[in-house]
């Protein structure tokens, strides 16, 4: 599994890849995770078959869900 730090913190976070990210609901993602997940998603956004946008708009509904 490939992870990197993210130094936003007091404490670095690890984030998980998007291949691990994929077999878990996003309910179960770090905030860092969705944060980064749905930019990089929506940089993406014009070339996402109907599986990826039906995962980006489930990443968008846990964002929106906690109030990040």
């Amino acid at each position: 599994m490939s992870t990197y730090e993210e130094s936003n913190s007091e404490y670095p976070r690890k984030i998980r890849d998007f291949q691990v990210l994929s077999t878990i609901k996003p309910s179960e993602w770090t905030e860092i995770e969705l944060q980064s997940s749905h930019r990089q998603m929506s940089d993406l956004s014009p070339w996402l078959n109907e599986q990826g946008t039906h995962i980006h708009n489930q990443i968008i509904q846990e964002i929106e869900r906690r109030g990040v």
